[in-house]
């Protein structure tokens, strides 16, 4: 795989009802240097005239509206699908609340063009802890999270979020796109695990230049949405016949379910969510399930 300053690039964002952070978001793509057309936005039948509002102002613009919410394995699968059959080399993600600040595109290219692992196909920019470190995850039968200082060195990691994260089209052709019927949670763990098996590899540049907005944790993780988590991490180590998976997904359950039982707000019905994803899990039932608006 040779890189060069002439790569067709795309910028793929997933966004539900947040129509303002995804003008920034949008804006901030631009000033990195997309264009419009280069731009695809897949939204997750938002009800807050995203639609709208987003053709008004950006009207060349990719934008996708689905006719139910897929949520974001759904949506990125969605795009990637897009993006490599109109034939980019590589898909920048990001979510609808976080965006690359300036320069995060150059030092990307730039990364890619300097490394010399031809078997490079994830390339992601680091999200930032609250003291200003950069979070990169290492594979433990979960994801688990480690900090180190700012720098321009490209790290090799067995692990990414998509985030603020470029994917090879070389990889897609060789893999396909992350898996739907995780809906939430879990998927790029999968995702980076089926590369890895291919023979693929994931880099993360620590430099700072991504701004997450974090929106997805205010208020906490909500019941619905803990049964994903556990539903799909138990599913892929089921699934994967791998006992350190489970091992990992056992401890981090039994983590969680005290903070349930001793801290945590709405018990039952967590406790509740919780029994119905290892059941779901158990019977090999995936995709959307539980609707997140009824909750």
């Amino acid at each position: 795989m040779v890189f060069n300053l002439k790569l067709k690039i795309s910028a793929l964002v997933v966004t539900f009802n947040r129509k303002d952070e995804l003008i920034k978001t949008i804006k901030s793509l631009r000033f990195n240097g997309f264009q419009e057309c280069d731009i695809f936005v897949i939204n997750n039948n938002s009800n807050d005239g995203t639609q709208e509002l987003i053709e008004s102002i950006f009207p060349n613009l990719s934008l996708i509206n689905l006719p139910e919410n897929i949520a974001s394995a759904g949506g990125f699968a969605k795009g990637l699908e897009i993006s490599f059959k109109k034939g980019y080399d590589w898909c920048f993600l990001c979510n609808d609340d976080s965006r690359p600040k300036k320069g995060c595109l150059e030092s990307m290219i730039s990364a890619l063009n300097s490394c010399s692992d031809h078997k490079l196909a994830f390339l992601k920019v680091a999200n930032l802890n609250p003291n200003g470190e950069a979070l990169l995850l290492k594979w433990k039968g979960i994801g688990v999270q480690y900090s180190i200082p700012i720098s321009d060195k490209l790290i090799k990691t067995d692990l990414i979020t998509f985030d603020g994260c470029m994917i090879s089209s070389e990889l897609i052709t060789k893999i396909g796109y992350c898996d739907p019927e995780f809906f939430m949670g879990v998927y790029e763990y999968d995702y980076c695990l089926r590369a890895k098996d291919a023979g693929y590899s994931c880099y993360v540049l620590p430099n700072g230049l991504l701004e997450d907005g974090k929106l997805g944790s205010i208020s906490g993780t909500p019941p619905w949405r803990q049964y994903y988590n556990t539903r799909n991490l138990l599913w892929l180590g089921i699934n994967r016949k791998s006992f350190m998976i489970i091992k990992g997904w056992l401890i981090r359950e039994l983590k969680y379910t005290y903070a349930i039982i001793f801290f945590g707000d709405r018990k039952l019905e967590r406790l509740h969510f919780k029994f119905r994803a290892v059941r779901d899990a158990l019977l090999n039932r995936r995709g959307r399930t539980y609707d997140p608006s009824k909750y």
